[in-house]
């Protein structure tokens, strides 16, 4: 548990890059600096697309890599110092660029393809060890829930605190709307970053030699690596269904900080308690259910509830606020906004650990396929797929801020019924009729315990073959042959 837990907390850079351009990168360069919506979205659809195009390379450079380090880890380290410099580049940019639109869009594209560049080459091979660490079944889903809600924690804890220990009033003045609370949050982002990543690198030094393993086929080459695992069907769902998820967490992301300001006319300590409250009970959760729920139904099933529940999730309270029919009583509403984030947050902490888990076990899968261990490019390709729509995500979102008519610098209260009703229309109704799609995805998704265990089973087989001279198992004599 202890040697696992220092493992989760390599995902702490990325919870921490999360909140850092999920929550408020968009707000801060649109309302505060200034940015046009269109060219602050593009900047991050850029490098989004940027991120989703070189993780499956890095995914099979990790996975091919041989070291006296072994194959994650000399990329891990490498990466530490320029994920620094991008989070402070990100929040300081210089006085001089403030006014200049080309200026200040140029700025702020490199600062993300630095720190979305430099989070992949730790990301990538640290997701990738995960499926090496353990090959159990349930074992697999307790390490993916691990990893999973440490990020959600700290990811919350890192938007809650610093929207009420930096974002705060002061002197009557709203702190979401000062620049020099961003640059201090920028370093504080970047110490936090070096002290996790040096604790997850030191915790996991012990993995090197069952890292190590794997052979380098000379035959193929990367990309060939990357096409050869959209043949197992699987896979190619839960990609599709993670297009959907991904346009999803993007818009939400982007226009969640927005929403509280202007749609709901929350305040910072309102705003960090829906930010904190409702995810950490959401971990809570999933951190006691999530065991026995995995023992109870098939991860597929799983996937399928979390992906119906959080449809209707979606219907039922923006609209109530757009037609009046909520209560004047503020605390009444604010309670109701907790609940809902608090069970949208629920589905979605169930269902990353579900699909982490699941992509485990295709690992597993396209080993006994191609007889190639390929962690790095299945978890590399598989989060492309979220990325890239991500990156529509923001392509859409920040041009509807201008087009909703969301002026820089509005104060809540002060905005137009054709804002109110575009953002309780997006996020709302619009993010239901998208959730289709991956709802659509987990009811093609099929693999059960038994089939995992038939696999595991024929990789055993063929090891022990290998060992004593025999031919090995051949990728036509998979057990289930419909997987691939």
């Amino acid at each position: 548990m202890h040697n696992r837990l220092l493992y989760s907390s390599g995902i702490i850079s990325h919870a921490l890059k999360e909140a850092a351009m999920g929550v408020f990168v968009l707000f801060y360069y649109k309302q505060v600096l200034g940015l046009s919506g269109t060219l602050t979205g593009l900047a991050i659809a850029i490098s989004i697309i940027w991120d989703g195009i070189s993780d499956p390379m890095i995914g099979a450079w990790s996975d091919r890599l041989r070291s006296r380090i072994g194959r994650r880890h000399p990329l891990m380290i490498a990466a530490v110092i320029p994920m620094v410099l991008g989070f402070v580049m990100l929040y300081g940019p210089p006085d001089n660029m403030l006014s200049d639109q080309v200026q200040l869009f140029i700025w702020l594209l490199i600062s993300l393809l630095l720190v979305r560049t430099a989070l992949s080459f730790f990301m990538v091979p640290y997701l990738a060890m995960g499926a090496e660490i353990t090959h159990d079944y349930h074992e697999r889903t307790q390490l993916a829930g691990m990893r999973t809600n440490v990020a959600w924690i700290i990811g919350t804890l890192a938007s809650a605190t610093a929207l009420i220990f930096l974002f705060n009033d002061e002197s009557g003045l709203d702190g979401r709307f000062i620049i020099d609370n961003y640059r201090f949050f920028g370093w504080v982002n970047g110490f936090l970053v070096v002290l996790f990543s040096v604790i997850c690198i030191a915790g996991t030094w012990q993995y090197i030699p069952m890292l190590a393993g794997g052979e380098v086929h000379a035959g193929n080459n990367m990309l060939r690596d990357v096409f050869n695992t959209f043949r197992n069907k699987n896979f190619r769902y839960i990609v599709i269904l993670d297009m959907g998820l991904g346009g999803i967490g993007s818009i939400t992301a982007t226009l969640l900080m927005v929403t509280y300001t202007y749609f709901w006319q929350l305040d910072a300590t309102q705003t960090s308690l829906l930010f904190a409250g409702p995810i950490i009970l959401a971990v809570l959760l999933s951190a006691v259910f999530s065991g026995t729920l995995n023992r109870l139904f098939e991860k597929q099933q799983l996937l399928r509830m979390t992906c119906a529940m959080t449809t209707i999730n979606l219907l039922w309270l923006t609209p109530l606020k757009l037609f009046d029919l909520l209560p004047d009583n503020s605390t009444f509403v604010f309670t109701l906004i907790y609940v809902n984030w608090a069970v949208h947050m629920t589905m979605t902490i169930l269902r990353v650990i579900t699909v982490h888990s699941l992509l485990a076990d295709i690992v597993d899968e396209q080993d006994l396929a191609t007889g190639k261990r390929q962690e790095g490019v299945v978890f590399a390709v598989a989060f492309f797929s979220s990325k890239f729509m991500g990156a529509f995500g923001y392509l859409t979102a920040g041009p509807f801020l201008d087009l909703i008519g969301l002026q820089a610098g509005a104060q809540p209260g002060e905005v137009s019924s054709t804002v109110t009703w575009g953002l309780g229309l997006i996020i709302g109704p619009g993010l239901a009729i998208i959730m289709l799609l991956p709802m659509w995805m987990s009811f093609k998704v099929n693999m059960s315990h038994a089939s995992q265990l038939e696999v595991r089973q024929a990789l055993s087989q063929r090891q022990q073959a290998a060992k004593s001279g025999d031919s090995p198992l051949s990728a036509d004599q998979e057990p289930t042959e419909s997987r691939v």
